[in-house]
């Protein structure tokens, strides 16, 4: 290594290549000899062309990958790095050039040119920028064509932005939020494969718009972070309905749910007229069911026979009643239904309880003679 250094002290005449034959033809004779501390004399000897040549005949990575970023050259670092399987010495060659363009203008494109042709490197890169650098993911996935990865990105960090405290506590962080979800729908509508994406981005940008329009009116920050129905229910139980019209115009709710959300608002703060009001106005697009399940789930049992009665299927109106505690309706209604065997005994175990309640069942079977029941 001492007659290497000095040859190449005392050859500056001698052209790269031909020098690098006459080394080479005594270092080979040497072995375990360390080729990259030549190499990096050869490179303090302002011979760097020759210390490249050199560094390629040395076996250890870990000690040819450092060099060879010395001396600029971080392709040929790169492409070692990934040949030796050390994800180590990857990550190194990767910050050492993700260093050295992050100051240049242009550069972060041709690093991502260079990472993604590299599968290894790619992935090492992805991982990383996933948990810091969330920008420079951004934009390799935007420079290399993935639309919707850049957009999915931004959906995550519009979700780390919700989870923060001050999300719930006025407007300042809704604005980024509600951007980074309109960015994330112009990016999937880019793409053929991601249709769904692309609305339900658009309707969830919509919907945290109106919520906090709500806020802002109501000067309550209950809405933000809730679903459509639960918007309305919120509208409906504070009794402004109004805004309840709103929210169901613009998101398309149809009219059966539209009843059912209503009843649920009502029955949970209680307004037990106003259910009763709207039951009467016109039949309920999807019936007097929710009515019933309102009435029964807030343990009204003067209200909930109200709208039993007008419940067309029999097994409907026999489960509510037995929901009830009302034997005697229950099994009269179960005696209407096609499959009254099945549903007797069905409702005489939901009325176990009640001694009186299953002699009804008892006598009413005999009654309509039915065999095998039980």
């Amino acid at each position: 290594m001492h007659w290497a250094c000095e040859k190449i002290t005392a050859s500056a005449t001698i052209p790269d290549t031909v020098l690098l034959e006459g080394l080479l033809d005594k270092l080979r004779l040497c072995k375990g000899i360390s080729y990259a501390a030549v190499a990096a004399h050869a490179d303090n000897s302002g011979r760097r062309r020759l210390a490249a040549m050199l560094v390629d005949h040395e076996s250890q990575s870990s000690k040819q990958i450092p060099l060879l970023l010395s001396i600029e050259e971080q392709d040929k670092a790169l492409s070692k790095a990934i040949e030796s399987g050390d994800t180590d010495l990857v990550y190194l060659v990767l910050f050492h050039i993700w260093q050295k363009v992050a100051v240049e203008k242009n550069a972060p494109l041709d690093f991502f040119g260079v990472i993604n042709a590299r599968p290894l490197a790619r992935d090492l890169f992805m991982a990383y920028a996933r948990h810091s650098k969330h920008e420079a993911l951004k934009d390799f996935f935007l420079s290399t064509g993935r639309l919707q990865d850049a957009a999915f990105l931004l959906l995550k960090e519009s979700r780390e932005l919700e989870r923060n405290p001050m999300a719930s506590k006025g407007s300042p962080l809704h604005g980024p939020q509600v951007r980074l979800i309109e960015q994330a729908h112009r990016l999937f509508a880019e793409t053929k494969e991601h249709v769904f994406e692309s609305k339900a981005s658009e309707e969830h940008a919509k919907l945290l718009r109106s919520q906090h329009e709500l806020e802002v009116s109501t000067k309550q920050a209950i809405f933000v972070g809730s679903s459509v129905s639960d918007t309305i229910k919120t509208c409906i139980a504070m009794g402004n309905e109004r805004a309840a019209l709103k929210v169901k115009s613009e998101f398309k709710v149809p009219d059966k749910r539209w009843y059912w959300l209503k009843t649920c608002a009502l029955a949970t703060v209680g307004n037990w007229d106003a259910l009763e009001k709207i039951s009467k106005e016109k039949r309920p697009p999807g019936g007097y069911k929710p009515f019933v399940e309102a009435c029964i789930d807030a343990g009204q049992k003067t209200e909930a026979p109200k709208y039993i009665p007008k419940l067309t299927d029999p097994r409907e109106r026999s489960e509510a009643y037995a929901r009830m505690g009302m034997a005697k309706e229950a099994a009269d209604a179960a005696s209407q239904a096609k499959d009254s065997d099945e549903l007797f005994g069905r409702l005489k175990l939901t009325l176990a309880q009640n001694s009186a309640a299953a002699s009804i069942f008892d006598t009413l079977r005999d009654r309509l003679s039915f065999q095998g029941v039980y």
